[in-house]
């Protein structure tokens, strides 16, 4: 089943990596929604960060907890 994540879902890497906030999928050349891109934003211990990832990269947080 393909991923559709929402703006403010909290999202963690797969490698263990932070918890991250949705902000919504990149934008293509063309100015339309990526399918495979999200946009995040995290908390690095002493600021924050915003950066693009591919989507199969992500887990929902409850996909992590509940593991």
């Amino acid at each position: 089943m393909e991923k559709k994540f929402q703006l403010g879902d909290v999202v963690v890497m797969i490698a263990d990596g932070p918890k991250m906030a949705v902000e919504g999928y990149a934008l293509n050349e063309d100015n339309t929604e990526s399918d495979d891109y999200v946009s995040v934003v995290f908390y690095t211990g002493d600021s924050f960060k915003r950066e693009t990832f591919h989507q199969d990269l992500l887990l929902f947080i409850d996909e992590v907890e509940s593991a």
